[in-house]
């Protein structure tokens, strides 16, 4: 393989990553007042976001750090490396995603399990290409012996930590649940409308008065 084709393909990795940390930055949404609220308590409000943020662009960042210094030291790639590339990017691109719902449910055990999920998929597939290229010859014969393949892993073990440590500290909060974010409309504002059950409760009851009533019609 060429070093051109090698190029290629650290330069569309390069480039799904990228995208991927920027799309993590539309989790933060631009708080909507409530009555009486002050602008600063809303953004303190908006903390715990901001540091869902902060923890998972880190995160992708160290990500990005690792793919670029393995692809740095190969000669050459084959079939299984780009296979076990494209795993790892598919589970790159679904960190704003797992970012996002433990950002919304952080008490909740699941939201943390699906993100670590994620991330653990992510440091196996690109285990499983650095133990690749290692067996097979493709990276530098001088640069095999700077090359972990576990290196992923423990990135995913200390995010994980700070994950579990976060989630046990919102669970014991009173009110945890009652925090969550409100669902935003397709223009990303905080929808305040009231359910139509809620609009519309007592009208049955208003209806049955009116008819059993001595003056109704």
């Amino acid at each position: 393989m060429t070093e051109r084709a090698l190029g290629r393909i650290g330069a569309f990795s390069d480039g799904v990553m990228a995208v991927a940390i920027t799309l993590l930055v539309l989790n933060l949404q631009v708080p909507t007042l409530d009555h009486g609220q002050s602008l600063g308590d809303a953004l303190v409000d908006l903390l715990p976001s901001l540091g869902a943020f902060l923890l998972a662009f880190a995160l992708v960042g160290r990500f990005w750090v690792v793919h670029h210094n393995l692809f740095e030291k190969l000669r050459a790639f084959d079939s299984t490396v780009m296979v076990l590339n494209l795993g790892f990017l598919a589970a790159i691109v679904l960190i704003p995603f797992s970012a996002e719902l433990y950002d919304t449910y952080t008490s909740d055990a699941l939201a943390a399990a699906v993100l670590g999920a994620n991330l653990g998929l992510a440091a196996m597939a690109h285990s499983a290409m650095t133990a690749h290229v290692l067996r097979t010859g493709l990276m530098h014969e001088e640069r095999r012996a700077e090359t972990q393949p576990t290196v992923g892993l423990g990135i995913t073990a200390t995010f994980m930590l700070s994950v579990s440590s976060r989630s046990a500290i919102a669970a014991s909060e009173p009110g945890s649940r009652e925090r969550k974010r409100r669902p935003t409309s397709a223009l990303g504002t905080t929808s305040r409308s009231p359910p139509v059950s809620a609009t519309r409760q007592g009208q049955p009851d208003a209806i049955a008065s009116s008819a059993t009533s001595p003056n109704g019609s």
